[in-house]
């Protein structure tokens, strides 16, 4: 992933809550379904739903001045809002199995 022409470096559960955002662009997705959909039900590691906000914050650190795209909707979870300076390509010509 590239922000501003600089490769970000994003852990593997950061990149994956991005991409499970992108991927439901403009659709509110509470914790519970990050915790469900990111974590597996035997995972020690599995963060409460309060613990997504830490993800999320991280998340956000790292997207810089493009923050925004992961919005908080207050008292149930996030979603993701395109920006103007931000285009989403998928690899390869290969969509990630979990695009639909």
């Amino acid at each position: 992933m590239l922000i501003d022409g600089e490769s970000a470096s994003f852990t593997y559960k950061e990149f994956e809550l991005l991409q499970y955002l992108v991927l439901r662009e403009g659709r509110t997705i509470e914790r519970t379904e990050l915790v469900d959909s990111l974590w597996s039900s035997d995972d020690a590691d599995a963060p409460g739903e309060r613990t997504i906000d830490v993800h999320v914050r991280r998340l956000r650190a790292k997207l810089g001045r493009f923050e925004d795209i992961v919005r908080t909707v207050r008292g149930v979870g996030y979603r993701f809002d395109r920006h103007a300076d931000v285009s989403i390509r998928y690899g390869h010509g290969t969509p990630s199995p979990d695009r639909f």
